[in-house]
């Protein structure tokens, strides 16, 4: 099976499993604007055409897939709180978050899975939702700012938008098929 056919799948056990879709970003600079990245579209479609852009703390050994810090969970889940205090929903707290180093965003991705009495009453079982840094987010000391991929994710947390949004091959994508498919991967470890 093709890597584009394996994030299609991922995407779509994903979208019957997980209920909702809800997505996130993160910035590496602590205080400054939603991350940058590159303005082609090919980029940021993830077709490959940036490819070698390591995000930082990332290289070629890197795992595709591992544990951010409690550090890093801390800022999204502040955030999450945040929101819910906000807007008067039920509040989520992540367990875990998922980092993968994405080269063709240039940034690391960051999946977790939210689930709270409205998910289990449900059949959903929860929802993923997705963010990115261009900070290490497996640095126990992660000081980095976290944006919103997705209007989901933004929805749900006071993140900043990841700037430009994310383009996926087709209009029902709007997160990286590998943020997913980590997300994925952990949810089943747990």
């Amino acid at each position: 099976m093709s890597k584009k056919n394996e994030g299609a799948a991922a995407l779509a056990v994903l979208t019957v499993v997980g209920g909702l879709l809800l997505t996130g970003c993160a910035s590496g600079n602590a205080g400054a604007g939603p991350p940058s990245r590159t303005s082609s579209p090919q980029a940021a479609a993830g077709t490959g055409a940036g490819g070698d852009d390591w995000p930082d703390g990332a290289d070629a050994s890197t795992p595709a897939c591992q544990d951010a810090s409690a550090a890093t969970l801390a800022v999204v889940n502040t955030s999450l709180h945040e929101a819910s205090v906000a807007n008067g929903t039920v509040e989520s707290v992540l367990p875990w978050l998922s980092a993968r180093p994405d080269t063709d965003l240039g940034t690391w991705t960051l999946t977790g899975l939210v689930e709270n009495t409205q998910t289990t009453q449900g059949t959903e079982g929860g929802y993923f939702v997705v963010f990115a840094t261009d900070s290490d987010p497996t640095s126990p000391t992660f000081d980095g700012q976290v944006s919103a991929v997705g209007g989901a994710s933004a929805a749900v947390t006071t993140l900043p938008p990841l700037q430009p949004a994310y383009v996926g091959p087709t209009d029902m994508d709007d997160v990286p098929a590998g943020a997913l498919a980590c997300g994925t991967q952990r949810s089943r470890e747990s």
